[in-house]
């Protein structure tokens, strides 16, 4: 069972009433995952939304041309969120998660979080600007990760000498 007070420390949930914090208990629960388990890929459907409590979680997008998958992040940090496609309305993920170390999260069921937080908007906006902050700064680690690419693509271009 998750405990009401661990929800209310993590970034996501922090300063909710108590009200929605029971709320989210009741449509939570907690998971261990031992390492390089994959809890989640592209092909599954998403359902859950996952806040890392304990351990480390690589995230990572497959690029068609490239063989191995790229690391967008590596998430070390309690209360750090992953896997939160449900909570915006996809049916499939995007990138995987496969844990590096033994890990414990806290698995929110995403229908009945999306369900929860438009019956009382108050939180759920509170929650959404929170998540929107959360993919942003995914978003701007990916960003990164594309220019060094087209960088590095380019110095090996340019020194390729031609015939």
């Amino acid at each position: 069972m998750v405990d009401e007070k661990k929800l209310a420390s993590l970034e996501l949930f922090e300063g909710l009433p108590g009200h929605a914090l029971r709320a989210l208990v009741g449509m939570s629960k907690e998971m261990r995952f031992a390492p390089k388990a994959v809890v989640f890929s592209p092909e599954q459907s998403s359902k859950w939304i996952y806040l890392l409590v304990e351990g480390s979680v690589r995230l990572t997008i497959h690029a068609s041309p490239l063989p191995e998958p790229i690391t967008v992040a590596v998430l070390e940090t309690p209360g750090q969120a992953f896997g939160f496609s449900s909570a915006v309305g996809q049916g499939h993920h995007n990138s995987s998660a496969e844990t590096v170390t033994s890990v414990r999260v806290i698995a929110i069921d995403g229908q009945p979080f999306l369900d929860y937080l438009e019956k009382e908007p108050k939180v759920g906006v509170i929650v959404m600007r929170r998540l929107a902050r959360v993919i942003s700064r995914r978003l701007a680690a990916v960003r990164r990760l594309l220019l060094e690419t087209i960088i590095d693509y380019e110095r090996q271009s340019s020194s390729t000498p031609e015939n």
